[in-house]
């Protein structure tokens, strides 16, 4: 049964199998993850129905803007707490990715904190991060154009592998690539990247720092590399939960 309550075994592995066993509120929940328990945020009260697991936050309280600088073996770990800024681990991610017949959907939510202060929400039906032999790659398909309020800016990062970026002072020359940015992401060899959460959360952007921030770029408005965002979060769910709770037919 593919929309069994409890897959795989008897121990809630997600955020999607609480909802459907009737939890309603947003909050920390303890789910399994390789047989072991972590308190993760719920979110239960999303106008699409809720259901999603947050595996990363960039909290709109967090004043360390280099919060998300850390090593590769930080990476893999969870990191943070599930209240505030937090990070879930790569081998979670792959574990969580990775259930038979589990395919995972992904939302990701930021919130500008510029004069604009605009809300956005854009949606996979594809994520998959793989193992560490295979460096944690990426799998991020199927775009839902109406579902999302924004542009795709990470599908071009698909297939690219994990990587930590350390930010070198004196590197001021403008680039988007290389010496300039910040944080572990599913960053592109030697090219521009349009996506990166865990970038620095800054307070000002300029023509020099905008590669170290967070970023979402959309192609159509050059400006939007500059945008500031004081939260953003990244959450999945099963792709099957809309089906599964009624909402969709098959």
């Amino acid at each position: 049964d593919p929309c069994n309550t409890n897959k795989p075994g008897n121990r809630n592995v997600s955020c999607s199998q609480l909802k459907r066993q009737g939890h309603s509120k947003s909050g920390v929940y303890e789910i399994y993850i390789l047989g072991k328990p972590l308190n993760v945020w719920c979110d239960m009260t999303s106008e699409d129905g809720g259901g999603w697991t947050v595996v990363q936050r960039q909290s709109e309280k967090e004043t360390n803007k280099s919060f998300f600088e850390r090593d590769l073996e930080a990476y893999k770990r969870e990191f943070g707490t599930a209240e505030e800024s937090f990070w879930i681990g790569l081998e979670h991610l792959h574990a969580l990715t990775s259930y038979p017949n589990g395919q995972q959907a992904l939302r990701i939510v930021l919130d500008r904190s510029d004069e604009r202060k605009e809300k956005t929400a854009v949606y996979y039906n594809k994520f998959h991060v793989a193992s560490k032999e295979q460096n944690y790659k990426l799998t991020i398909e199927e775009y839902d154009h109406k579902k999302s309020t924004s542009y795709d800016a990470m599908s071009d990062q698909n297939g690219s592998g994990f990587s930590v970026k350390t930010y070198k002072k004196g590197k001021e020359e403008y680039s988007c690539f290389k010496d300039t940015l910040t944080g572990g992401w599913w960053f592109k060899v030697n090219e521009c990247n349009y996506a990166n959460l865990n970038g620095q959360k800054l307070h000002f952007i300029t023509p020099t720092t905008f590669p170290r921030g967070i970023t979402w770029y959309n192609r159509m408005n050059t400006k939007s590399y500059n945008y500031r965002y004081h939260k953003g979060e990244m959450q999945i769910r099963d792709a099957d939960f809309g089906f599964c709770t009624g909402s969709l037919k098959s």
